[in-house]
């Protein structure tokens, strides 16, 4: 009689470590749907400008600061693409483990996807929500008096 308490309970456990396997399989499957980590059709969809306000991912859009700035001060007639490579050319020497194995065309489209520019016609122009994103995300430095 014990041995078939015993192989009952085990057989009832093991459905269950199946159940939980199956429940984290489809948990997971949803989770990375949810992330659009088709990495193929967009490399940088991972990264989402609500990752600009997480502590551990702030580096990555703190280095594409200056270029959005700049654009952003040129308004709605954007800069020309040619002055957008020299920004990318300083900041990747500010920043070289960040854009070490990027190339320009990598971190438009980096931009572009994040929807914080747009290039049309040669210029970058910034979006509303690279607007938004400057706004809300960079934070004034206190004014200190002397």
């Amino acid at each position: 009689m014990p041995v078939v308490f015993v192989t009952l309970a085990s057989f009832i456990f093991f459905i269950l470590v199946i159940v939980a396997l199956g429940i984290a399989h489809l948990a997971e499957k949803r989770e990375s749907r949810h992330l659009c980590l088709q990495l193929s059709d967009k490399p940088f969809s991972v990264l989402s400008v609500a990752h600009a306000f997480e502590e551990d991912s702030a580096i990555l859009w703190e280095s594409q600061v200056c270029a959005l700035q700049t654009t952003a001060a040129a308004g709605t007639r954007g800069i020309a693409l040619v002055r957008f490579r020299r920004l990318y050319i300083e900041l990747a020497s500010r920043y070289p483990e960040l854009y070490d194995g990027s190339s320009f065309e990598q971190w438009v489209h980096f931009l572009e996807s994040a929807e914080l520019i747009s290039c049309i016609d040669y210029k970058v122009v910034i979006t509303r929500q690279g607007q938004q994103f400057l706004k809300y995300r960079i934070v004034p430095k206190p004014v200190v008096a002397a």
